[in-house]
């Protein structure tokens, strides 16, 4: 761009005509930037009288301008032999082909077409300056005459004012039918995703389970339907198309289905209707689950409904089985409740009256042992020792079972239970296997606390590491390993050994009460210890699993919540 007022130069003058006052200061910005001084006049009556006074450098002028046009005021200029050399542009939307021949008529310089971009504008300004010096003296020969629209005019501007005229005509109408061009890609590609949009919501619509359809606002007649709908109802859509629900329905689902629909249309909301009665021709009577839909046009007001309904009666129905069986199962529960209360009860009276006959067995053992012990042949020593080791037995039992029947009638009194203490003050006291046997070696690892009974926990843990002890007891290097994470919601512990394990195939029987896995010769016990766990556990909200390989050693697992502490 060519500058303009530097150095001595003064700046060129522009003249702005122009009623709209944003357009002309708009105008006014662009030029002073590049360095023009701007004057500006409101009508075509005081831009004739400020050409006169000021001569500027140029006019850019509006062509629907107050007092006197823009073509009128042109005319006027370039009829004054003093004014004639100064360049004219037009400013014009340029939508009738006669307004180019109104500026040949009036001796136009330049069209600027506008919405004009900044460059554009100053390119045909810089332009109308530079030729402002060529001569433009009307030439000697005689007006051309053309025919326009049926019509002769005369035209006098000179050979070099229509030359720069009409190139800047064609110069706007390029750019015009460039902006045109892309507009119309521009459309046709917005097209082609609007179609792509809608054949996709249509096949969405089309093809999911739930019924969809849309009413008009004016009459409530059905204008778009799907596949669903015409199941539901048992008919094609072409029998529902453009018609009315009373022409399709019972009378009283029609008349309660227009209201909704005059009440969705009048307030303009969504509504909801959680369950209504539907008599389907196909498959009698459903229960649906609808939404009513508001749909708004241009217009503040509701063109269409739309309707989105689910068929919930297999629902409904499942729920009542769910009733049912919920019913079924609190009375089954109340019923194991009691059993569990009546066998606790029978367990604990059992163990009472056990002890006495047991204490008088023991006793007379005891007493044999005392007084004849002399008289006994080894045999006879032999069965004496095997019953006092059986009564030994089934007191522990006794006891197991006792303690195993209060665990039920014990209330769980949780609080934060600090695991590692814990844990460390079992493995303390946990006996070993004898001066001639090695000692197991216990490690543990760090331990996240959680929320439970710590006097029942306690008892977890004794039976998890003296069962691991026990069943480790005759390897070289007996190792109990007892370790800890948090995994999601839960404090997961486990206690591993490396001793004689267990056949999964019987892993069913693992924790049930006296199912034992091994027999007395190889490792001594009553059958209670894991059940005590098990049961212990799930009074916490917890659950209990195991892992094992005969020979190979077993690892016990048990996880409690870490909610409600």
């Amino acid at each position: 761009m060519t500058a303009v007022g530097s150095g001595d130069t003064p700046p060129k003058h522009v003249l702005i005509v122009e009623n709209i006052l944003a357009q002309a200061q708009m105008l006014g910005h662009i030029l002073e930037e590049e360095g023009y001084q701007v004057s500006m006049a409101d009508n075509g009556q005081s831009a004739l009288e400020m050409t006169i006074s000021l001569q500027p450098a140029l006019v850019v002028s509006g062509v629907k301008i107050p007092e006197m046009s823009g073509y009128e005021l042109c005319r006027q200029i370039k009829a004054d032999p003093a004014l004639r050399q100064i360049p004219v542009i037009l400013v014009t939307s340029l939508v009738d082909p006669n307004e180019v021949l109104l500026g040949l008529q009036c001796g136009a310089d330049s069209f600027v077409i506008k919405p004009y971009e900044r460059s554009h504008m100053l390119a045909r300004v810089e332009h109308a300056l530079s030729t402002r010096d060529i001569d433009q003296a009307p030439e000697a020969s005689a007006p051309a005459e053309i025919f326009f629209h049926g019509e002769r005019h005369h035209i006098t501007a000179s050979r070099t004012q229509i030359l720069n005229l009409l190139m800047s005509t064609y110069d706007a109408a390029v750019r015009r039918n460039n902006e045109l061009t892309e507009s119309r890609e521009q459309l046709r590609e917005r097209t082609a995703e609007v179609l792509k949009s809608n054949r996709f919501l249509d096949s969405m619509i089309e093809h999911i389970p739930t019924a969809v359809y849309i009413k008009d606002a004016a009459e409530l007649r059905y204008v778009r339907v799907n596949r669903a709908l015409e199941k539901l109802t048992g008919m094609p859509r072409e029998a529902l198309l453009g018609k009315t629900v009373h022409d399709l329905f019972e009378k009283d689902d029609a008349d309660m289905s227009v209201q909704e629909d005059r009440r969705v249309l009048a307030s303009g909301t969504t509504e909801e209707i959680e369950e209504h009665r539907f008599s389907s021709n196909g498959d009698g009577l459903r229960m649906l689950h609808t939404y009513k839909v508001p749909v708004f046009g241009d217009a503040a007001e509701p063109t269409h409904v739309l309707g989105i309904s689910e068929d919930i009666t297999q629902k409904k129905e499942l729920e009542k089985v769910i009733d049912r069986l919920h019913a079924a199962l609190n009375l089954r529960a109340e019923d194991l409740e009691a059993t569990n209360k009546s066998l606790e009860s029978f367990t604990s009276a059992a163990s009472h009256d056990l002890r006495s006959p047991l204490s008088v067995i023991a006793g007379y053992a005891g007493l044999l042992e005392k007084n004849y012990a002399d008289r006994l042949d080894e045999k006879g020593l032999h069965y004496l020792a095997i019953i006092r080791a059986r009564v030994k037995s089934m007191a522990g039992l006794i006891e197991d079972l006792l303690s195993f029947s209060r665990l039920t009638l014990q209330e769980v009194t949780k609080t934060g239970v600090d695991m590692n203490a814990l844990v460390a003050q079992v493995a303390a006291e946990m006996p070993g296997f004898g001066h001639d046997a090695p000692q197991p070696a216990i490690e543990l690892g760090p331990l996240p606390d959680a929320p439970a009974d710590p006097g029942l926990l306690r008892q977890v843990w004794i039976n998890l590491i003296s069962n691991a002890v026990k069943y480790s007891s005759r390897v070289a290097t007996p190792l109990i390993e007892v370790g800890g994470r948090v995994e999601g919601a839960e404090a997961v512990y486990s206690v591993r050994d490396n001793g004689a394990g267990f056949d999964m195939a019987y892993y069913d029987k693992l924790f049930e009460v006296f199912a034992r896995l091994h027999s007395d010769e190889e490792f001594e016990g009553t059958g209670v210890g894991l059940a005590t766990v098990r049961r212990v556990i799930m009074r916490h909200g917890g659950r209990v699993w195991a892992e094992g390989k005969v020979g190979g050693g077993a690892v016990f697992y048990f996880a409690l919540p870490l909610q409600g502490a």
